[in-house]
């Protein structure tokens, strides 16, 4: 497995595989090419890349990193790629190709390339599941998954991981002040107001604890989601339009029962353990996966983080972690007119509901009886899963929502 720093990420959204990672990826082309003195680019995007791209900001995304020298950007929307989130850079002199490169996005601005392996993550974790994790930990007498990662992980980690948590609490804060729109075409179903400020005062209003507490992890998930959806600086968790379920849980977490700064840290290593497991083994890309890979994923991580938060065993935390993906499997990834809008934002409230009723689950249920799916079964069923998505329910905004509501915009 990669490292954790790989799994969380602070960069732009709207979408890691679409955004941070061509944008890294032709930085990458960059630094490749600077010694050939290159006058402009060409950037070729291939599936997904090529047919949400305009909604997801990619074309921006590498034009910023080979500013201010030209680049042309291409949708080629009819060749068969080898990868749904495939794209070839090309650098010239006048009409002179210079070099060319391709490279796959992976999802949580991942990106891998035969030509270029600079930019490929490296293999730190000796591991490819929580079964052989497991074994690890009761062999070296490790207290928890945290011990666990520092064996493994740089010096430097503990810090990293406190700049993220306030990185994403950060953008819960500013996300719950924030009003007005959210850039999008022209489609009327898409001209969305910023409303997580207005979903945290109804929250608040409420005499109920059950519906105040599950309207305010809604809220925080909002807040992020919609900063996102607005291009927004966010951390990946595991990826953009998945980031507001495991913020919105670490901080109802902080703010609702004042667990300190610190815990809240050291629970992003038991949610980056599970959330790298799916990476390794399955796919965290809504283009690969369908959203089961990106909501499903995230719902897992804060899930296992809130089960660790709240004292629970290690069985119980993997118990959370596999009922929030297990009851997330199949969900496509279908947004409208390639936005991260529609279903995406209210998606991510509903994953940290589902991450929360999964910690329920664990804490009560769990002791009663013994769980008959592993965390390694359900990420071997999500990927015969997502395997099996048409192309329509992978991020290509032809099915689902995104065809319903795009052949209704009149």
């Amino acid at each position: 497995m990669k490292s954790l720093r790989d799994l969380f990420r602070i960069g732009p959204g709207p979408s890691s595989s679409h955004t941070i990672g061509p944008h890294l990826a032709a930085a990458s082309f960059r630094r490749l090419t600077a010694s050939m003195n290159p006058d402009r680019f060409r950037v070729i995007f291939f599936g997904s890349l090529a047919f949400t791209g305009d909604g997801h900001g990619s074309s921006k995304a590498v034009i910023n990193a080979f500013s201010p020298l030209p680049c042309e950007v291409i949708m080629d929307k009819e060749t068969i790629a080898p990868h749904p989130l495939a794209m070839t850079f090309e650098a010239y002199r006048g009409d002179v190709l210079l070099k060319r490169a391709c490279y796959r996005s992976l999802g949580g601005g991942a990106v891998h390339s035969d030509e270029d392996p600079s930019i490929n993550e490296k293999e730190v974790y000796p591991f490819s599941s929580f079964e052989e994790i497991k074994t690890y930990l009761k062999k070296e007498n490790l207290a928890n998954l945290k011990d666990f990662c520092l064996k493994f992980e740089d010096d430097g980690i503990d810090d990293y991981f406190l700049s993220c948590v306030k990185a994403m609490f950060s953008c819960v804060e500013k996300g719950l002040r924030q009003t007005g729109m959210i850039p999008a075409n022209s489609n009327p179903r898409l001209q969305w107001k910023r409303v997580a400020g207005e979903i945290f005062s109804s929250a608040s209003s409420l005499a109920h604890e059950d519906g105040r507490n599950a309207l305010l992890m809604t809220s925080y998930a909002y807040a992020v989601a919609e900063g996102n959806a607005c291009g927004e600086n966010i951390v990946t968790a595991p990826t953009c339009g998945a980031s507001g379920v495991l913020p919105a849980i670490l901080y109802f977490e902080h703010k609702q029962r004042k667990v300190p700064l610190s815990k809240i840290r050291d629970a992003l290593y038991v949610g980056g353990v599970f959330g790298n497991l799916v990476k390794q083994n399955s796919s965290i890309a809504g283009s690969v996966g369908g959203c089961q890979a990106e909501i499903g994923t995230a719902s897992s991580m804060a899930a296992a983080s809130v089960s660790y938060l709240q004292g629970l065993s290690l069985y119980q935390i993997e118990y959370a972690a596999e009922c929030a993906m297990e009851h997330f499997l199949g969900l496509s990834c279908d947004p409208v007119d390639g936005y991260v809008i529609i279903p995406c934002i209210e998606r991510n409230g509903m994953g940290v509901c589902r991450a929360y009723n999964s910690y329920l689950y664990a804490r009560s249920i769990a002791p009663i009886r013994s769980n008959q799916v592993h965390f390694d079964d359900v990420v071997s069923a999500m990927k015969l899963t997502g395997d099996s998505l048409s192309e329509d329910y992978k991020e290509t905004a032809l099915g689902g929502l995104a065809k319903v509501l795009a052949d209704k915009r009149c």
